[in-house]
């Protein structure tokens, strides 16, 4: 598969299947593309759970920072 460019539809499919996923490199910056990232999932349903080894153990968005996606204690999709 061709990763350089995935159609809308692909896209919808996975969005439909999931419903907690990471958000490496988060950021608490409200002016991040990751935090407005994270925010607009939250919004639309979406578990976000913030990744970024600088922050680990605050918060953002009222969700726990992890340093790296192995150290999260539950499922991702």
């Amino acid at each position: 598969m061709d990763h350089s460019q995935y159609s809308q539809y692909y896209i919808r499919d996975i969005l439909n299947a999931v419903h907690t996923i990471a958000i490496v490199g988060a950021s608490q910056r409200d002016i991040r593309p990751s935090y407005m990232a994270m925010m607009y999932m939250q919004q639309k349903g979406y578990r976000a759970i913030p990744i970024n080894p600088g922050l680990a153990g605050q918060e953002i968005l009222g969700e726990k920072v992890y340093g790296s996606i192995s150290e999260v204690d539950e499922p991702l999709d």
